[in-house]
């Protein structure tokens, strides 16, 4: 789902609108209707009309006030039906100055729970009450300074050929940081009862390699905005002004080095991994230590014989890494002399320059060594801001982030505090959120709508002409095999003990819970995979997920609740919001790459050939078609988003065949109108505009595409708005199917 966010439910749950209205006398409701009518435009009338012509309105009767508000009646819903479900909520919604966008079901859901669980965070008296007030402490922070900084400078000034880099590496890795590549331990694509030690490239600060690739204005301007926050953060770590400049000029150098050689996002997401032994690995990369390197983070026997498999996620990448260790920064070798011209200093690493990989020098010498200095302080230095003074480093950074996002000032204390302790021990966090706010018939009744789903997806399973008999029998075999993990993990995992975690060291209780991190990755490399085991999300996000690799769905309790899920609401409104979400979870079970797994998670092709070419002819259809979609004038990445689009349809098909098959009679128009509404209004929302080029390199279309492509790709919405074919949102023969 969403990157991959409603009030708890209360002890005497409130009548529904709906319900109130249903009960009301017969004369109160036909002046409602009489108003609702005199109010609403012919334009709407025209489309909400039923088979013998008469206007239909009293489904409009029984919306809840919420979902009502939302709607502008002045859009044709057969023209945008995006712009009809969420017009007047989008017009009158607000983005907080901390946030680059605001959603209707998932930010302001997000921020009630916010506010239940800080009074429960702040009132607790164990580790996440500690670690809270940690970090509330802004006297003791204030006081520190950068103080807890100076030793990782010093170890970074140490660093002076690929020994001692490795060293570091080491050191950093062993405190859940690094850089220059990533490291984790997930199940193994092919074994998937195991774990195995993946390799991944290293980062960049900007959202894409083409804000460092392109020269147009607008990316220099993003580059410049970077290398200024750059120096800054470094001058106020310690670093003199003169080598903070120089730093900066090599971290944006290193970085361009980075986005040459990492795969795109499209690609990326469609990478299968190279496995590779240590000596391979050595071979590949030779200047680096990897033996001391593994020894090192305590986990010698990785990618030799018996032990855990090895794998890089970026083959492309890993070839290049000598080259960028050798030669780190080659179109700015004449770099003290441009920090001496602050009319060179300003321009220079703006304009960008295609490497010369004839020229790369293979000899690691001092003049690298710098460069990588510069980098690994800027690494260490950003890594840290969130734990360190907010006016000398949070403040900071906020340049970059209201440039590339609009993003105006830091959320307030408690926010910030309150999800660094989430995202320090979210497992704790999410314990304390179960057992104050989320009711266990909540968990009964999404299990329930899952099961129903399921069924659904079976139903469609049996119907799919494109796919041969023997492909669906093992198709069905693992829908069947999924599993189902809602609300809360089943078995609270056993955590670190966490222990002398103190009110006034929030640095070193951060570094705690890090060190904490790899112990546990540590320890899960030698242990079976636990299927049922959460990874991806705690009890209070207002997501939901999906793991390839164990074939399961984890869906946590914050979006088991409003506007998502009600018992109050009509069954219309769980599946057409909850209900398409969980759809659209199980679908990426067999979209364009989770068909690749089968029941166990395993990794291979297990559908025979001419199924894969008549699945990927559909998936070319979704693509191209959300490739055909804009935004400011610049196209979505339909390859990019294909997986999320697939999901998307697949989800809200399953969802309304299961609400469908669910009722005692058939469907009524008005009850269907309300399903593929309340369907709609989960996306809801407004962005910055300074964010909405960034929408672009996300793996999920904007908003307003994923709701008028799944929708006019839709027969039964079609049917349930009367919307003509060849209209805006009835693609008719021009349709997309896939499931």
């Amino acid at each position: 789902m969403m990157q991959e966010t409603a009030p708890l439910l209360r002890a005497s749950p409130r009548r529904s609108p709906a319900k109130l209205v249903a009960i009301a006398s017969a004369s109160a409701s036909i002046l409602i209707v009489a108003l609702i009518a005199a109010h609403y435009s012919e334009g709407l009338k025209t489309y909400l009309v039923s088979q013998d012509g008469t206007h239909d309105l009293s489904w409009i009767e029984m919306l809840p006030r919420e979902m009502l508000s939302a709607v502008d009646p002045a859009i044709d819903p057969c023209n945008d039906f995006y712009s009809f479900a969420c017009g007047k909520w989008d017009e009158k919604a607000s983005i907080p100055d901390d946030k680059t966008s605001w959603l209707k079901s998932w930010d302001v859901p997000a921020q009630r729970i916010e506010n239940e669980m800080r009074n429960a965070v702040e009132a607790d008296s164990g580790v996440v009450g500690t670690y809270y007030r940690s970090c509330m402490n802004e006297d003791a922070i204030n006081k520190l300074g950068n103080k807890p900084l100076q030793p990782w400078l010093k170890r970074i000034d140490e660093v002076k050929d690929m020994k001692s880099l490795t060293n570091l590496l080491v050191y950093l890795g062993n405190h859940n940081n690094g850089a220059f590549f990533g490291w984790s331990v997930t199940a193994d694509s092919q074994h998937p009862e195991t774990r195995a030690f993946y390799l991944s490239p290293g980062g960049m600060t900007l959202p894409d390699q083409s804000y460092y690739l392109s020269n147009d204005e607008e990316m220099k301007e993003h580059r410049a905005t970077e290398k200024e926050v750059i120096e800054q953060l470094l001058i106020n770590a310690g670093v003199e002004p003169e080598q903070a400049k120089m730093d900066a000029l090599n971290c944006l150098a290193l970085e361009t080095r980075t986005a040459e050689n990492v795969m795109p996002k499209e690609a990326a997401r469609k990478a299968k991994g190279k496995r590779l032994t240590r000596e391979q690995l050595k071979l590949l990369v030779p200047l680096f230590h990897w033996d001391d390197f593994f020894q090192g983070i305590g986990m010698a026997d990785v990618g030799l014989e018996g032990g855990p498999q090895l794998i890089m996620r970026d083959d492309k990448y890993f070839e290049k890494l000598d080259s960028i260790f050798t030669d780190p920064n080659p179109n700015y070798s004449q770099l003290p002399l441009m920090v001496k011209s602050s009319e060179l200093y300003r321009t220079a690493g703006l304009e960008y320059k295609p490497s010369d990989e004839s020229s790369i020098d293979e000899k690691f010498d001092e003049n690298d060594a710098a460069v990588l200095r510069s980098y690994l302080k800027y690494t260490i230095v950003s890594t840290f801001a969130p734990v360190l003074p907010a006016e000398s480093f949070a403040e900071v950074l906020k340049p970059l982030f209201t440039d590339l996002y609009g993003i105006k000032n830091r959320p307030e204390r408690w926010k910030k505090c309150y999800h660094s302790t989430t995202g320090a021990m979210s497992g704790h966090v999410s314990k304390l959120y179960v057992e104050k706010f989320f009711p266990e018939e909540n968990k009964i009744a999404a299990l329930n709508m899952l099961d129903k789903i399921r069924q659904s997806f079976k139903g469609d399973l049996d119907q799919v002409s494109w796919m041969d008999e023997d492909t669906r029998v093992k198709a069905e075999g693992k829908l069947e095999q999924m599993v189902f993990e809602v609300g809360y993990p089943s078995d609270w995992p056993h955590w670190c003990k966490l222990e002398g975690l103190s009110e006034d060291e929030y640095f070193n209780n951060y570094l705690k819970t890090e060190v904490c991190r790899v112990e546990k990755s540590r320890q899960k490399l030698r242990e079976k995979v636990d299927r049922r085991e959460w990874h991806y999300a705690g009890a209070t996000d207002v997501n939901a997920y999906y793991s390839q690799k164990v074939n399961g769905l984890f869906i946590p309790a914050a979006v088991i609740d409003k506007p998502f899920f009600s018992a109050e609401y009509d069954d219309a409104r769980n599946y057409g919001s909850l209900g398409a979400v969980l759809g659209h979870e199980m679908t990426h079970g067999f979209d364009d790459q989770g068909r690749e797994y089968d029941g166990q998670g395993r990794r291979h092709e297990w559908w025979n050939k001419g199924t894969v070419d008549a699945f990927n002819e559909r998936a070319r259809c979704i693509s191209k078609q959300y490739g055909s979609y804009t935004m400011n004038g610049k196209p979505v990445n339909g390859e990019l988003t294909l997986g999320e689009d697939i999901a998307d349809a697949g989800g809200l098909k399953m969802a309304h065949r299961a609400w469908a098959s669910s009722g005692t009679s058939t469907r009524s128009t008005l009850e269907q109108r309300m399903f593929f509404l309340a369907y709609a209004q989960t996306w809801c929302g407004v962005e910055r505009k300074e964010a909405e080029n960034t929408l672009l390199f996300d793996a999920h279309a904007p908003r307003k595409w994923r709701v008028l492509g799944t929708l006019s790709d839709s027969e039964g919405f079609a049917k349930a708005y009367n919307c003509p074919a060849g209209s805006i949102m009835n693609r008719g023969v021009e349709r997309c199917t896939l499931w």
